[in-house]
């Protein structure tokens, strides 16, 4: 079957992604979004899911060093690791603004939920393959990684988060490190790239048919998860990430 298109003018996009004010004030920041086009040019968005467009290995050096970069000028964890990963993908990618993932930043504008560098990466991963199993596979394996590793990578001053919180991974960087949260301007930075390259490798092994998840359920999380998840004996929580950080043992 024909691949059905449809047709939008630059306008007509922008306007779709928020509104006739958010475009007019996006295609003036100069951010370049869209500009491989003239003003009145048409963009051929493809139906989605966009999977088949993932047609080559991403270059997982420069995701991260794009994520670094992005985040230094200022576009957040979320959004910096979001905006690496779509421009490293490509078209049609690379036409969803990035501000979408702006929120995300510091757990979702400063509340320190979930840590806005896998946000953003889990939001380009879902722009890949949809609601396709891909999707939960990577962000699974990427959320475990997250948690149980010291992060930054390549560092003296890393810690392990023991979650994907941000206000957790933060708080035992702090502990760990020594410093203040204030202070946390480097290593978030540097993270965001460890995460969105990170991403990047999950989606090429997924590509190539070599993705084995490493980062499962602890023994101790699943004994847990056994009677107080769903259809367990208290049936009163529900999560998978490490029950020790937050909980004491009983």
């Amino acid at each position: 079957m024909e691949e059905k298109k449809k047709v939008l003018t630059r306008r007509d996009f922008l306007v779709s992604a928020g509104g006739a004010v958010a475009g007019i004030a996006l295609a003036g920041t100069g951010l370049g979004l869209l500009t491989p086009h003239a003003e009145g040019a048409t963009v051929e968005l493809p139906e989605y899911p966009w999977e088949q467009y993932f047609d080559k290995p991403l270059d997982v050096q420069k995701v991260q060093d794009l994520a670094v970069q992005y985040f230094g000028e200022g576009n957040g964890c979320a959004e910096g690791a979001f905006r690496a990963l779509i421009e490293a993908l490509g078209e049609p990618f690379s036409y969803v603004p990035s501000q979408i993932m702006n929120f995300g930043k510091a757990g979702g504008v400063g509340w320190g939920t979930l840590c806005g560098a896998i946000n953003g990466a889990a939001a380009a991963v879902s722009l890949v393959y949809g609601r396709g199993q891909a999707t939960t596979l990577v962000i699974n394996e990427l959320m475990g990684w997250y948690s149980e590793t010291a992060l930054p990578l390549n560092t003296t001053e890393s810690s392990v988060a023991n979650s994907p919180l941000c206000h957790a991974s933060i708080s035992n960087w702090c502990k760990a490190t020594g410093n203040k949260a204030s202070e946390r301007g480097p290593r978030c930075k540097a993270l965001t790239g460890d995460v969105a390259a990170r991403a990047a490798l999950y989606m090429n092994q997924i590509q190539a048919g070599t993705f084995v998840p490493a980062h499962p359920m602890s023994a101790e999380t699943k004994a847990c998860y056994d009677c107080h998840g769903p259809g367990g004996r208290m049936d009163d929580s529900l999560g998978t990430m490490s029950c020790g950080s937050c909980h004491d043992g009983h």
